[in-house]
């Protein structure tokens, strides 16, 4: 009898503890299902004015782009600024606003040196005139199979670890020059005219379009395979290092390149020799000058006339 008096009181103890978990399950939803975020990046891609990147691992300035009237510019080390193709902000925008979390990874701080989106992590802030509406932490990256990238984010207000698709870092991580104007020549082959190479001594020659045939200017036909592949590769040219110096420092130019269009509009390509190296600059991005060294740039602009000829 008293076994049977102790048991219904447990049971009555037990029932009252299921209660008062379900009561607390029911009302604080929070404690079980703190929402998983279906989207991360809220922002307004026509209304951006500035985009703020610190790189991971590197200290010192920040990346800033930002809007002036209607064009991009960045700022460099130096404290000036340099312009930015749309195009550059375009894919970062188009980058951040497909970040979408494909699972919830960790969640408090202890995750976040496993995930490196702690002091380490490369950071995005957004802004929209004077509202930061992103503020955005990329930590590290993993392979998966079948041949997939994921990276692990967190935002700033957040304690939440997320993975998403996509190797973030190798695009936000960047310094400020790889988001300049690398244009040396960017136009097409089928509205050129003739073309000038200006070298040092004897060296100079042209060569002229007549009937949608290439030929020199005194008449000698060129091959047309050898010249075709020339003149695809110097209509698609980019510079990878640039020098940051004044018109003022340079000397004259000792190699010109001037392609002449079908509409008589020109590009001008000028080469600069300082100390050892050749510095170039272009009519399409006056605002740049490249290292003519870097990646054999020189070269692919002044060719010798052995490009076009048997």
């Amino acid at each position: 009898m008293l076994k049977d008096t102790s048991n219904k009181k447990l049971g009555i103890v037990f029932g009252i503890l299921l209660i008062i978990a379900l009561v607390i399950f029911i009302s604080d939803p929070g404690s079980n299902e703190r929402t998983f975020r279906s989207e991360l990046v809220k922002i307004d891609t026509t209304s951006v004015t500035q985009i703020v990147i610190y790189a991971k691992n590197k200290e010192g300035t920040p990346v800033k782009l930002f809007k002036e009237d209607s064009s991009w510019k960045v700022q460099l080390e130096n404290e000036k600024i340099a312009s930015v193709p749309k195009s550059k902000i375009d894919n970062l925008l188009s980058q951040l606003i497909q970040i979408k979390p494909e699972r919830l990874a960790g969640r408090g701080e202890a995750s976040y040196n496993d995930f490196e989106v702690d002091d380490s992590a490369t950071r995005v802030e957004v802004y929209e005139g004077s509202n930061k509406t992103l503020d955005l932490l990329i930590g590290k990256f993993t392979f998966q199979q079948p041949r997939t990238m994921k990276s692990f984010v967190r935002l700033a207000e957040d304690t939440d670890v997320y993975e998403v698709d996509g190797f973030l870092s190798m695009t936000f991580n960047q310094d400020a020059n790889s988001y300049r104007d690398q244009t040396v020549i960017n136009d097409n082959v089928n509205n050129w005219n003739s073309l000038a190479f200006s070298y040092p001594a004897d060296s100079s020659y042209q060569i002229v379009k007549v009937d949608n045939v290439w030929q020199l200017s005194n008449g000698t036909m060129l091959d047309s395979v050898k010249t075709e592949t020339a003149l695809r590769q110097l209509a698609n040219l980019r510079g990878s290092e640039f020098v940051d110096i004044d018109e003022s420092e340079l000397p004259l130019p000792e190699f010109k390149l001037t392609v002449i269009k079908n509409n008589n509009d020109q590009i001008e390509v000028f080469g600069y020799k300082v100390a050892d190296k050749v510095i170039i600059n272009s009519s399409q991005n006056p605002e740049s000058y490249f290292d003519g060294n870097e990646g054999n740039l020189f070269g692919r602009v002044f060719i010798g006339i052995k490009k076009f000829t048997n």
